[in-house]
């Protein structure tokens, strides 16, 4: 974290005198929505008609990857523009639990709200996600205001305009604010409450948190397929799409009630996907594959009304230069040199620097997770890089799945690919001792809850 050396009254004046009115930014993040179930990415079953709606005016990107599997080294590269190699927030390899396996975000890391906050915006993030937002993993870090909150997208919507509703009030509108919120409806235990007309939902006999844990039993440890299980995990999740859709659409029609739809810069994203059985893994964090990285990318830039759609490939760690795209010209040209990872630029690339506690812990199936799996995309390549050397390499423009290995029909491109790894990830690592967080009683049971001790991995 750095400090504030700007007078901010001064910028905020030097940006008025050029004729430009700093936008609000809103940035929407989804723990664990996959790309697949919005219908504007091809999703079936018309769960998401009002993100549908947005998409129709705003930017989509076709292609989205997270820089991780899983939420702490993705939400750190969307805050700092940085893979997770340079950013140093990820999972690291342990014995016992008692270290949570995931480096922290060091305060030297320079964030998109600390740049921010500089040029005069107020900053606050309204989070769900009360285990790894949390300020000890240092993702608060430039944020004026950082304020944990447990509850599911409609009430938690309904905090997010009682804080812009305040702001109002006491007349301290007059500068602008970025907010970051993060709701966790699609994470585990997965929201099924009644859609409309419902009385309730007759499924729900077992609460999506016992079904992965069978799951992890069947699939991971048995090595079954997932069979019915899956499918009706898979039926609550999209229902937790669904009511998360509903919730978002009347954020929306709120945010324009009030004014403030127009000129707002709208970000719509997820930190990461999620798995049902495909390739023999449940839930997220445990590998690199489609299910756990492909998340939708939707940016509303303020004044846009005519849907746009971009082919190249984006990252989480190009969400600060996208932001800075749509704010004044004074902003974005101070601001963007500090984040210059953007689409088309470079290789992107995701990271999974071993998997979660329960997974690498497990003992009899926890070496299949004791290892470094690192992405490198290339036009419809992938490839995997494995510390164990079992490296990958797929076309997903003819094989989205992944099942078809083309390491010996395209034995050149593979090295090539490796190559530009290297090349991408070439002075990253610091070998320097990291903060690490240390897992007490409390911080076990909200882990547990959480899927990320005990449960699956029955420890």
């Amino acid at each position: 974290m750095r400090p504030l050396f700007l007078f901010l009254p001064l910028v905020l004046s030097a940006c008025g005198s050029m004729g430009d009115t700093p936008p609000n930014v809103l940035i929407l993040c989804v723990d664990t929505l996959r790309a697949d179930r919005l219908g504007c990415y091809g999703g079936t079953g018309n769960l998401t008609p009002n993100l549908d709606a947005l998409a129709a005016q705003a930017t989509r990107w076709e292609n989205c990857s997270a820089s991780s599997p899983w939420t702490v080294p993705s939400h750190a590269s969307m805050f700092t523009g940085k893979n997770p190699s340079a950013h140093g927030a990820y999972s690291f390899e342990v014995e016992d639990m008692s270290v949570d396996n995931c480096f922290t975000l060091e305060d030297e890391q320079r964030t998109l709200a600390e740049a921010l906050r500089e040029v005069g915006y107020v900053t606050a993030g309204i989070v769900a996600n009360a285990v790894y937002l949390k300020g000890e993993f240092g993702l608060s870090q430039g944020f004026d205001q950082w304020r944990i909150s447990r509850e599911r997208a409609p009430r938690l919507c309904k905090n997010v305009l009682g804080w812009m509703d305040d702001r109002a009030e006491q007349g301290t509108s007059d500068r602008p604010w970025t907010m970051f919120v993060n709701l966790m409806d699609t994470h585990r235990p997965y929201n099924v409450e009644p859609l409309p007309g419902e009385r309730e939902y007759d499924l729900a006999t077992e609460y999506s948190a016992d079904l992965l844990n069978r799951l992890y039993q069947q699939v991971i440890v048995r090595g079954e397929e997932a069979g019915e299980l899956g499918l009706t995990l898979q039926d609550q999740y999209n229902r937790a799409v669904r009511n998360l859709d509903l919730a978002l659409g009347e954020l929306f029609d709120q945010l324009k009630e009030r004014g403030l739809w127009e000129d707002l810069l709208l970000v719509v994203v997820s930190d990461h996907g999620e798995y049902f059985g495909e390739h023999g893994l449940v839930e997220h964090s445990k590998d690199v594959y489609e299910q756990a990285l492909s998340v939708p990318l939707l940016i509303k830039y303020p004044g846009q009304t005519v849907g746009e759609l971009r082919t190249e490939r984006a990252g989480s760690a190009h969400l600060p230069a996208l932001i800075l795209d749509g704010l004044t010209s004074e902003i974005s040209g101070r601001l963007g040199p500090e984040f210059p990872l953007r689409p088309g630029v470079g290789h992107v690339v995701a990271e999974n620097h071993y998997s979660r506690l329960p997974d690498i812990l497990h003992p009899t199936v926890g070496e299949r997770f004791r290892r470094v799996r690192t992405v490198v995309y290339d036009g419809q390549h992938k490839l995997i890089q494995s510390s164990d050397g079992n490296h990958e390499l797929y076309n997903l423009g003819e094989d989205p799945g992944e099942t078809v290995l083309r390491n010996d029909l395209d034995f050149f491109r593979l090295h090539r690919m490796l190559d530009a790894l290297g090349e991408e990830l070439k002075g990253t690592e610091s070998i320097r001792e990291r903060e690490t967080v240390r897992v007490d009683g409390e911080r076990l049971k909200d882990l547990k809850a959480m899927g990320y001790a005990g449960g699956p991995g029955g420890d």
